[in-house]
């Protein structure tokens, strides 16, 4: 929202004037009490030309200047901010090189360099610098100025108000420090006198009250990061959505969808935590009658209702694309759509929750919330759409990422990749895509540290243009972390306050280190297991699970929850299990091998939707492991092209030669129980895992078991 429609409602404080509240220019003036007020700046051409506007040739005066006077570190320090403005941020890194060598502690100087470091993707480096500029000159006004900026995207944003007062009442003639406090600190006066004024003023009629507080609405989207593209209809305390997931291939999911409704038309759009709002596709809002309204920014339209389950939404901006989207998607939804929400994007059993955010202590935007039900969360840097993780990369440098549930693959800058990487040479491989564009894949592996995440050798990472996200940002960052690493994992994400949790679906953090062998009993008792193995089973009694997030033993531990798909209904006298439902489980045992040897993965199923209600205990036996069709090395390179290059399921393969392959040399249509179909180095064997679990094998260092892979099953008891 821009500073004139602001103002546009401005003028409803003036009718309260003699019942406002008189308003301190800040509560921690004490710091700056002492510093004498610039009434103000000499006016030079460069100066003049910047507070317009006029970058371009603001640079050019300050060059001039500069070359007259190359000690001036103010001059220098202009310069600097010119560039940035101009989006130029390595030339002004250089020039804040050359002010180094003329005085490394001057807080000009230090200041300078911070807002380098800033726009570079560094904000803890900034925060330290000014630190160091305040204590070198506590009166220099913009080192108050740039922290304010540190303070916004890092959810602080009462700290962000008092260091902008703090600014202004040294140097209230800046014009950078006099743009931030009109836009920041004047809205927030204002809404709080407001807001004082309608709980005081009981006689005041009904539509000065409605003004007063659409007034009070239209100016705090100022105050916090949150972009707010929709407005989110009261009484709809918290709901539970339903994702979809979206298939590039069949072994490949590339993303979970939501049903949006817009007009008459139901649209499956892509969840994006780098998005904002709601995007589609020209064609799309041609077809519901979406139109550009007057005001509105170049690209977007205008939807008067929306709705996403219970949720609705009014005086919507869309986005909207000339050009069709990859796979024929109608589009994306960002998460900050729910903003207004605790949001837990629960990938792996594809849900999206939203539950009330804990309660703000007043009407202003604060500094970041402790409460109880935020415990755990670690901090993220909030800008714009942005959710923005500091990554320790490789353990040699830390970086900006942003979380980007829209993107298959994650990415990296290339300098990034460069100055963490041992490769020197042939330093990416080209990679075609489905839809024929080429992307370059980094040739190395990679270790990603973040929050309470550690996950290493990840190896499909994307070579990454950053100028895009720059420009919207305002900031470098280094890359995004992307649908690969975030699929398996819970996401609690809190826009408010700049606040994000990951967990495993079981409710506990996440390592990515190797997990332990476990122990091969249960409560110290060794359980004797019935076996299976010699039994013929039909194929109508097998269930068809799908594994939704991949399985690796050397990231999972005991305990570890494990969610598979119902791909076929499955129905006995005792339960049915629709098509789409989910059945859950848990790692009984995990490990790798070391140095040679056998890596191990264990795991039982013990619950399931039956008959659409919530999860209910089951008793399960995995009877046979059925790798993704393009995995299939050894029998199914022999089954008919039609069969062997697409989807598949049992009641489709269980004939002619396909079906001997789940019983082999046994009757048709029976599968052979431990059977194990395209993992030609994993064996199974139905019961030999802690607790008679199904344990499996392999001559590899790990067990790995792709998305799309499937369980076959068998229910022994349903309670």
């Amino acid at each position: 929202m821009s500073v004139l429609r602001y103002s546009k409602y401005r003028f409803l404080t003036v009718g309260f004037a003699c019942l406002l509240v008189v308003w301190p220019l800040a509560e921690g003036l004490a710091q700056t009490e002492a510093c004498a007020v610039i009434e103000s700046h000499p006016e030079t051409p460069a100066s003049s030309a910047y507070a317009k506007g006029q970058y371009s040739r603001a640079e050019d005066l300050y060059g001039q200047a500069l070359a007259a006077a190359p000690g001036d570190l103010r001059l220098a320090a202009g310069l600097v901010q010119t560039l940035l403005h101009e989006g130029s941020v390595s030339q002004a890194a250089a020039r804040v090189s050359k002010m180094m060598a003329v005085d490394p502690n001057s807080a000009v100087t230090l200041t300078a360099e911070a807002e380098v470091q800033l726009r570079q993707g560094e904000p803890w480096l900034a925060l330290e610098t000014l630190k160091a500029a305040v204590a070198q000159d506590k009166c220099y006004a913009r080192g108050y100025l740039i922290r304010s900026r540190v303070l916004r995207i890092d959810s602080m944003y009462a700290s962000e108000r008092q260091e902008i007062e703090s600014a202004y009442a040294i140097d209230p003639t800046d014009p950078d420090i006099r743009h931030a406090f009109l836009r920041v600190v004047s809205p927030a006066h204002d809404i709080a006198a407001i807001h004082e004024s309608l709980a005081t003023m009981k006689d005041m009629d009904g539509e000065t009250r409605q003004k007063a507080t659409d007034s009070m609405e239209s100016m705090m989207p100022l105050l916090t990061e949150n972009s707010q593209t929709c407005k989110v209809l009261p009484g709809v305390e918290s709901a539970v959505l339903p994702l979809m997931p979206s298939y590039l291939d069949p072994k490949h999911i590339e993303g979970y969808r939501l049903d949006v409704q817009l007009a008459q038309t139901k649209a499956r759009l892509l969840v994006d935590t780098a998005a904002s709002g709601l995007y589609i596709t020209r064609a799309m809002a041609d077809q519901i009658g979406l139109k550009a309204e007057a005001g509105m920014p170049p690209g977007t339209v205008h939807a008067d209702r929306v709705t996403i389950g219970p949720l609705e939404f009014r005086d919507c901006m869309v986005g909207v694309s000339e050009t069709p989207f990859a796979g024929k998607g109608a589009g994306f939804i960002g998460t900050d759509m729910f903003a207004s929400y605790l949001i837990t994007l629960n990938l792996p059993q594809a849900r999206l929750v939203l539950d009330p955010l804990p309660k703000l202590p007043g009407i202003l935007p604060g500094d970041r919330m402790e409460a109880a039900e935020l415990q755990g969360f670690s901090p993220v840097y909030h800008r714009q759409q942005y959710l923005m993780e500091p990554v320790m990369v490789n353990s040699k440098t830390r970086k900006l990422f942003i979380l980007d549930t829209g993107i298959r693959f994650s990415t990296m800058t290339p300098e990034v990749a460069h100055s963490v990487s041992t490769t020197k040479v042939n330093f990416t491989n080209a990679v075609q895509t489905v839809t024929g564009a080429t992307l370059q894949v980094f040739r190395d592996s990679f270790d990603m540290q973040f929050a309470n995440l550690s996950l290493g050798n990840q190896s499909h990472v994307l070579e990454f243009d950053p100028s895009a996200v720059a420009q919207n940002s305002g900031m470098q960052v280094a890359g995004m972390l992307g649908f690969d690493m975030l699929h398996g994992l819970v996401l609690h994400l809190d826009y408010r306050d700049g606040l994000v949790k990951f967990e495993s679906p079981t409710g506990e953090g996440v390592s990515g280190g190797g997990a332990s062998v476990a122990s091969a009993a249960i409560d110290g008792e060794k359980m004797e297991c019935p076996r299976i193995e010699d039994r013929e089973l039909p194929t109508e009694a097998a269930i068809e699970a799908k594994v939704v997030s991949t399985l690796d033993s050397s990231h999972l531990k005991p305990g570890k929850e494990v969610t598979v798909n119902v791909v076929n209904e499955y129905s006995t006298d005792k339960c049915t299990l629709p098509a789409g439902s989910y059945l859950t489980g848990h790692i009984t045992m995990a490990g790798s091998a070391k140095g040679g040897g056998t890596s191990e993965l264990a795991l039982v199923f013990d619950h399931g939707q039956c008959d659409g209600h919530a999860p209910g205990e089951l008793t399960l036996k995995v009877i046979g492991l059925v790798a993704p069709p393009d995995q299939y090395v050894g029998l199914h390179t022999a089954l008919p092209a039609q069969v062997a290059g697409g989807g598949r399921t049992v009641a489709e393969v269980s004939v002619g030669t396909f079906d001997t392959n789940l019983n082999p040399g046994g009757p048709p249509h029976t599968i052979h129980p431990g059977i194990v179909m395209g993992y030609p180095k994993i064996k199974l064997d139905p019961v030999g895992g802690p607790g008679c679990s199904a344990r499996l094998t392999s001559s590899e260092a790990n067990v790995q078991l792709w998305i799309g892979s499937e369980f076959l099953l068998m229910m022994m008891v349903s309670r």
